[in-house]
């Protein structure tokens, strides 16, 4: 399918999919197919389209004058042939840079992408897929009015960090942008895990994302979620883009596992009660649950 088609071709998009928590399982793609593309770029959120993937997932940060774009790092160096951190960077630099292919580095070739705003992957996903959006540096006043401004709250998944105002994350949901809050075990302990996560699940999130070595939280979340539609979404990317090492992010639920076992880790989170799968490996995941007819 050319990149015509996908625009041609719009796949509507029914927010019920992800608010319901009964719905199907959906699949993330983590940085939005960077495995065939370049690591948040236009291009990748087009092939997650064109390969039917319900979810890219995208990192956003603020340049020096107040733009939202695209970008994992810190800085630009690992997946730009440019230097220095986004936040002191402006737009019309980061507007001359170019993205590498895939993740960056290690002999990566350098392609002609360019680094995306905010806006213009809002634009590109609108009624056609689900954007993740992972706040790593950015408001969220200017989040929600680049989505306002972009018609496509019914289009994304908006990350709500820990000390956020409340107020503020209560006029993201009147307005019906779907927010996504995390667990994470290792600040909480086997201890405290089970009240953090029925205090979490309380505030009903359309999304909670659980982060952990230990596979009993799942169980643990699954319980305090209840009947409440509430969504459970786990990564099992292994490992890191960049170094390498492992992401140590779902304990045994691993992508390089789940390519030939793929019962051990998917179909176990499945069982557990996890609705959303981020992965690396979003094409073998899809055709997996079709093969399983799960979707």
């Amino acid at each position: 399918m050319d990149q015509a088609q996908v625009h041609a071709e719009p796949r509507a998009w029914r927010p019920s999919a992800l608010t319901t928590a009964t719905g199907p399982i959906l699949v993330s793609s983590h940085r939005s197919c960077w495995t065939e593309t370049s690591e948040n770029s236009l291009d990748g959120i087009r092939r997650c389209i064109a390969e039917g993937i319900d979810i890219g997932e995208i990192d956003v940060r603020t340049t020096r004058d107040g733009a939202l774009v695209l970008m994992h790092d810190q800085t630009v160096d690992r997946t730009t042939n440019g230097q220095g951190a986004v936040a002191e960077l402006t737009l019309a630099q980061i507007r001359q840079l170019r993205l590498y292919a895939r993740g960056g580095r290690n002999g990566a070739a350098l392609t002609a992408r360019r680094v995306p705003t905010l806006q213009e992957a809002l634009a590109v996903a609108r009624g056609r897929i689900l954007l993740n959006l992972d706040v790593k540096a950015a408001d969220i006043g200017p989040m929600v009015a680049a989505i306002l401004e972009t018609d496509t709250a019914r289009d994304v998944l908006l990350n709500i960090n820990a000390g956020v105002d409340p107020q503020q994350v209560a006029w993201a949901r009147s307005l019906g942008i779907a927010v996504q809050t995390l667990y994470f075990d290792e600040k909480t302990g086997a201890a405290g895990r089970s009240g953090q996560l029925q205090a979490l699940a309380s505030q009903e999130p359309t999304v909670l994302q659980l982060i952990f070595r230990d596979p009993a939280v799942v169980g643990a979340a699954t319980e305090a979620v209840g009947r409440r539609p509430v969504r459970l979404l786990v990564n099992t990317m292994a490992l890191d883009i960049d170094s390498g090492r492992p992401m140590d992010l779902a304990g045994p639920y691993l992508d390089t596992v789940a390519v030939e076992h793929p019962e051990q880790v998917w179909g176990k989170l499945i069982a557990s009660g996890v609705s959303i799968i981020q992965t690396d490996e979003p094409q073998r995941l899809l055709a997996w649950l079709k093969r399983k007819k799960l979707r």
